[in-house]
């Protein structure tokens, strides 16, 4: 899909010939919770206070209102499926608090619960409330989960949410995917390429068994990445870790630098949206939501709000204008340190920015609840500076005044973060 990627994405890159990309898509969070939360609602997360990924029932109460876009189709008939990582319920070993997928849309699941999960054979997951071990290499059955659903749904419609957790920690790839990248030196990177390897070829037996079905001309289908590749920083424990090359962009997950926000995103739809084009404005995962319903001619929901757009209008030419003419981020981190040798963290910050147009504005590690002086805005010219390496707020004086404004303005209409 890149043209300096390293490792063959033959399936992803036939979306891209066939469907829309995206150059300039964003997600809600550079973390996986909070922005799995924006997807699937259609809002910015902290409309309903999530700043961060979230354990506890008091912090998901205001998410528990929310109608997901599952449960859209599924009062519209569609089946409807989650198959890979659901992540929404705080951890592997807790209960479902922000509900089981079951009571959020969705007719039926196989899945983990967790936001990470070994991915070898025999790994639990689980089918409803009952856990079994996987069969087969956990990115492999996914993808058979998958196409058996298409399978059997085949002669109706149908709403498939395949959330994989490649290239997710922990790093564990065959041997054999492995073996496809011998000039690949460094171990860690290999086992990364060889997880892709696997992801794609899951993302090809869907594309394919949609061909062999004959329906794949009356199928949207939609690649997206949840937020920024992990790296190989050391500012987090090992667990975050995934040894990603985000470059040229700046940052990677957990950052609202580019490298953490900034994710592939490709809508295929047949005969609706031009095959191979390449489109440049600013989109965002909330535009999913709406995108979806209207395609499929379903009603909107009367009493949520909806921050994403339809973008099929704007991709066809339709409107002439620009889905977002902004895009707001902010989220909770925390300044971490080493202790015995292991990164823990310790004061509560905030990272927030606002990108209109081609200008940037970013401020990183504001204290929460500190009386001290915020840190100063950051401001980049993306157009020029799509890594954010020369920030020129002190000749941008202007610019700074009317990010800040929207910015506060946006902020000031969210909720507070839940604690």
């Amino acid at each position: 899909m890149l043209p300096f990627a390293e490792i063959p994405t033959p399936n992803i890159d036939r979306l891209a010939r066939e469907g829309v990309l995206f150059t300039d898509a964003y997600v809600t969070a550079p973390i996986c919770v909070a922005s799995r939360m924006g997807l699937l609602s259609g809002q910015y997360q902290q409309r309903f206070g999530i700043y961060d990924n979230i354990y506890g029932q008091e912090r998901v109460r205001l998410f528990l209102g929310q109608t997901l876009l599952p449960a859209l189709f599924q009062r519209a008939g569609y089946r409807t499926a989650l198959v890979g990582k659901w992540h929404l319920n705080g951890n592997k070993r807790m209960q479902y608090e922000t509900g089981s997928p079951l009571q959020r849309g969705f007719d039926e699941f196989v899945a983990i619960r967790g936001g990470d999960s070994s991915f070898w054979k025999g790994t639990p997951v689980f089918r409803g409330e009952k856990q079994f071990p996987a069969p087969e290499y956990l990115t492999d059955y996914w993808g058979s989960e998958a196409c058996a659903f298409i399978d059997r749904n085949r002669s109706q419609p149908f709403f498939l949410y395949l959330a994989f957790n490649a290239v997710h920690s922990p790093m564990h790839a065959l041997e054999a995917d492995r073996d496809r990248f011998p000039n690949v030196a460094d171990e860690n990177r290999r086992t990364y390429d060889g997880m892709l390897l696997a992801m794609d070829r899951s993302i090809g037996r869907v594309l394919k068994r949609l061909d062999q079905h004959a329906i794949a001309d009356n199928t949207i289908v939609l690649f997206l990445n949840d937020n920024g590749g992990g790296g190989s920083t050391t500012r987090y424990a090992l667990h975050s870790r995934n040894f990603a090359n985000n470059k040229p962009l700046r940052g990677h997950k957990f950052d609202i630098l580019e490298g953490g926000v900034r994710v592939p995103m490709i809508l295929r739809w047949p005969g609706q949206v031009p095959a191979a084009k390449v489109y440049r404005k600013l989109v965002s995962s909330m535009d999913v939501y709406p995108t979806l319903v209207r395609a499929a001619d379903l009603p909107m929901p009367e009493d949520q709000q909806v921050d994403g757009v339809d973008l099929v209008p704007f991709i066809n030419g339709q409107h002439d204008g620009n889905p977002h003419e902004w895009l707001c981020w902010q989220n909770r981190s925390w300044l971490p340190r080493k202790k015995g040798g292991f990164v823990v963290p310790t004061e509560k910050v905030h990272n927030s920015a606002i990108r209109k147009g081609n200008w940037k504005l970013v401020r990183l590690n504001e204290k929460i609840d500190s009386a001290d002086r915020p840190p100063a805005w950051q401001v980049y010219d993306l157009r020029t500076d799509i890594g954010e390496q020369k920030d020129v707020a002190a000749e941008q004086a202007g610019i700074v005044k009317d990010l800040e404004a929207h910015f506060e303005a946006w902020r000031a209409s969210m909720h507070p973060t839940v604690e």
